[in-house]
């Protein structure tokens, strides 16, 4: 997720390749975890996708349209630098909206009421927008009724700070974390495991996701000697009303 045209993000992202590498793998896995539920949509809303810089081409393949919205004017260029040959080799057509997709989310849905809704990494930003953590806790709950009756999923920070701990030699890549959503999260051991220093900062998206869903926690080494936790979940509510 950038803020409008942010180049210094995207320069930024190419050079860290090789450190995030580790946590795209870990990304790629919960996004194929979506072809465990039955009968996925064919079409994907991207929402925040920006370049694409973390997206799993092998996720990609799986549909047959996707619709990027972001309100970073490059970000459909790089995402089509980035992700070309998977949409070529696959046949699938990428269109992109440019705008807020908080602004644009009632019309987007609208337009493509059975697609798969992906919400990628941008919803740890709400509180740096709105400026107010009531706010921000009513906008993130009120998304879980908007989505209703839709298959959709949120990757989203929950914590970051400072870290001292090495990205390839980091503790954090031992397991794979799961913690079922609105639980506590186990604090001492994520911090422990990237080396945890000085003072770390809640994104405030624990109302995303709906109590008791199982979830991936996934370390991010964001920039050299910085770290994010976050926390991803697939929700199937095609049955709700």
């Amino acid at each position: 997720m950038t803020s409008g045209s942010d180049l210094h993000w995207h320069v930024r992202s190419f050079m860290a390749r090789r450190r995030w590498s580790a946590a795209r793998q870990r990304l790629a896995d919960w996004l194929l975890s979506l072809r465990q539920l039955p009968a996925p949509p064919d079409e994907l809303l991207l929402l925040g996708g920006s370049a694409g810089w973390m997206m799993s081409p092998e996720f990609l393949a799986g549909f047959k349209q996707v619709v990027l919205v972001d309100i970073d004017p490059w970000a459909a260029r790089l995402f089509r630098l980035n992700h070309g040959g998977t949409l070529k080799r696959h046949g699938i057509v990428l269109e992109f909206v440019q705008g807020d997709a908080h602004a644009l989310l009632g019309d987007i849905l609208g337009e493509y009421p059975q697609a798969c809704v992906l919400f990628d990494n941008f919803l740890g930003l709400d509180s740096i927008y709105t400026r107010s953590l009531d706010l921000t806790a009513r906008r993130l709950r009120g998304l879980r009724g908007r989505m209703r009756g839709r298959l959709w999923g949120s990757v989203h920070d929950r914590l970051s700070g400072p870290g001292t701990a090495d990205w390839a030699g980091a503790a954090c890549w031992s397991q794979h974390w799961r913690w079922p959503s609105a639980q506590p999260l186990p604090q001492q051991d994520l911090f422990a495991s990237v080396q945890a220093q000085g003072q770390w900062l809640d994104h405030h998206t624990e109302p995303v996701l709906p109590p008791g869903l199982q979830t991936h926690l996934i370390p991010w080494p964001i920039i050299p000697g910085r770290w994010h936790w976050l926390q991803a979940g697939w929700v199937d509510d095609r049955g709700g009303r």
